[in-house]
């Protein structure tokens, strides 16, 4: 798939005006990871702020973006639950670069209280929590420890 010329001209000055303020640059780059690496590449900084949206890609992409840009975190959602891929990501991506993101209404995580009928049909942020248990039971570590870690990964990201 490649990037929509209108879309990729936008995201390009947003990303240039970002590198001049010295902001964080927010990525969307689902269905053209490629080409997003390439334009990043091209223009932006390695040692730019880089948030990767709704990270779908592999763990050899998720590692080459990394390598290029070592401030990059990527965004987590729900597809966690289900796909093998970026399950396998979450698993040997450094913790301390990894953002828990619902993308609501979209990529809603699987669970078993998914069956319920009460279970939202749609994605919302409080289902982050169910992303942050993913991610507690891949890296083995303690639900308070994940939300722990991802406070302050957003606060480095953000500078806030």
């Amino acid at each position: 798939m490649k990037l929509n010329i209108c879309k990729k001209n936008h995201s390009l000055s947003n990303s240039k005006a970002a590198v001049l303020l010295k902001k964080a640059i927010i990525i969307h780059g689902r269905g053209a990871p490629e080409e997003t690496f390439s334009l990043l590449k091209q223009y932006v900084p390695s040692d730019t702020r880089i948030h990767y949206h709704c990270f779908t890609e592999n763990v050899q992409f998720a590692n080459r973006l990394h390598e290029h840009f070592p401030n990059l975190f990527i965004g987590i959602t729900g597809l966690l639950t289900r796909v093998r891929s970026i399950q396998s990501v979450v698993q040997v991506f450094p913790f301390d670069r990894i953002l828990v993101e619902t993308d609501s209404p979209f990529l809603r995580p699987s669970c078993k209280m998914s069956v319920d009928p009460s279970f939202p049909k749609s994605n919302t942020p409080g289902l982050g929590v169910i992303i942050a248990e993913e991610i507690a039971h891949l890296k083995a570590l303690e639900l308070d420890d994940v939300f722990i870690q991802i406070r302050e990964n957003v606060k480095e990201m953000y500078g806030i």
